[in-house]
């Protein structure tokens, strides 16, 4: 009776739990707007803590190394050792604090002089290449009767119509630059606030790291079974190794490869080669992508100043391109990921539309664990009916006429003798 009794408050539970799922599906599909509302007030409330816990990934290696090599400094001179252990806490966060803004402070310092005299630089030069293009345009029309007949029978509508474009379209704009200048003045505000926070954030998530995972790991094991808590706790070591190393190295080599940049284009003395390498730099990150997003406003922001140096820098951008994809690259980051290269576009494209520039570079990580246990969801199934695991042992190659032992070796194309292949 008891049993039954069990049975059927598990089900209301279930029933209950359902009915109010498809409440909260019903409620966003009729209310999406507000929904979308709700989510990016929460999103501006949260960011603080966003930037926080962000910053507290990137400069835990630090944090650990200094918490270690303090705390064998302090154990040896000192009896309680759980007086070493604060003292060592709070000298890693100092120290891991002091880097941070040493890092961001100094790349600020050593950049932004440079970017606002290249700016400059370009705001100065505008009216020679304007002028240098209209002298183009007329000597071009002289030399084409049929051209300059073309223009003046078409001069009233491009005027009537550069008219409807200022009245509906540039001026709108213009008074919404002015009129928002007080709310980018707050919106500064906001930002310095949110910055500022994030560093307490930062802070309290270095020295309260190891509290917040035993708290995760007790949840975890009081609500589900042991088998499964493992499996839990393996995809969390498996995700921290994946965006750890491919978001630390991918840092690692972007900051190579725009110092590389900034030297070459020194040396060969081209236009603005402080902005030009910020931005090769920091679209770098973008995996696949990111060469070309980066590449191709600074050969038009170099083509402005000089078409010549515009060439030359298209041609040292492609050989810098290459030389990070097939040296830089894999020395740093290695096989981070173990995604093939078709894998690492679809999950650039898919999640860089759905969440833009962030999904760009965090898609490629998130594709690869769910890559990862797919594999070994597929491995575990065919090891269970005792077929072979590696694909080479189910590639054709019978359409070249080839045999793909050339190609794999006898080992692996032979079935019966092929060992599982961690990422295949």
């Amino acid at each position: 009776m008891k049993k039954i009794k069990d049975k059927l408050i598990r089900e209301g539970v279930m029933l209950f739990c359902v009915g109010l799922a498809l409440i909260a599906v019903w409620f966003a599909i009729h209310n999406t707007d507000s929904l979308r509302g709700g989510i990016a007030e929460l999103n501006d409330i949260l960011m603080p803590f966003y930037i926080g816990f962000v910053l507290a990934y990137l400069i835990c290696p630090v944090y650990n190394g200094v918490v270690r090599n303090f705390y064998s400094l302090l154990d040896e001179c000192m009896e309680k050792k759980q007086r070493a252990y604060k003292l060592a806490r709070l000298g890693a966060s100092v120290v891991a604090l002091v880097t941070l803004i040493g890092a961001v402070g100094g790349f600020c310092l050593l950049v932004i002089p440079d970017l606002i005299t290249s700016i400059m630089t370009l705001v100065q030069n505008m009216p020679e290449t304007i002028n240098r293009i209209s002298d183009w345009f007329v000597v071009h029309v002289e030399e084409n009767p049929q051209l300059l007949a073309l223009f003046q029978d078409n001069l009233q509508m491009i005027t009537e119509r550069a008219n409807d474009w200022f009245q509906s379209i540039l001026q709108p704009a213009i008074d919404t630059v002015i009129s928002g200048a007080a709310v980018g003045i707050i919106g500064t505000v906001n930002i310095v606030f949110d910055v500022f926070v994030a560093l307490i954030v930062c802070v309290y998530v270095l020295n309260s790291k190891e509290m917040f995972q035993a708290q995760v790991k007790k949840m975890i094991l009081a609500l589900f079974k042991k088998e499964r808590a493992e499996s839990i706790f393996e995809l969390g070591n498996i995700t921290n190794k994946t965006f750890g190393g491919f978001i630390n190295g991918k840092i690692i080599d972007s900051i190579i490869i725009g110092i590389l940049c900034f030297v070459v284009m020194s040396l060969l003395k081209m236009p603005m080669p402080t902005l030009i390498s910020v931005i090769v730099g920091i679209t770098n990150v973008i995996p696949f992508f990111g060469p070309f997003i980066g590449a191709i406003p600074s050969i038009f922001l170099i083509l402005i100043v000089d078409p010549i140096e515009a060439v030359k820098f298209a041609v040292w951008v492609l050989v810098l391109q290459q030389l990070d994809g097939n040296i830089i690259g894999p020395k740093i980051l290695g096989d981070s990921t173990g995604l093939a290269s078709f894998w690492v576009l679809f999950s650039i494209i898919v999640s860089g539309g759905l969440f833009g520039f962030v999904g760009m570079i965090v898609g490629v990580p998130i594709f690869a664990v769910f890559y990862t246990y797919v594999t070994r969801f597929v491995n575990r199934r065919l090891n269970e009916k005792g077929l072979e695991t590696d694909t080479a042992v189910y590639e054709e190659f019978t359409k070249y006429e080839i045999d793909k032992e050339d190609i794999f070796g006898k080992e692996r194309c032979n079935p019966g003798s092929c060992e599982p292949v961690e990422g295949e």
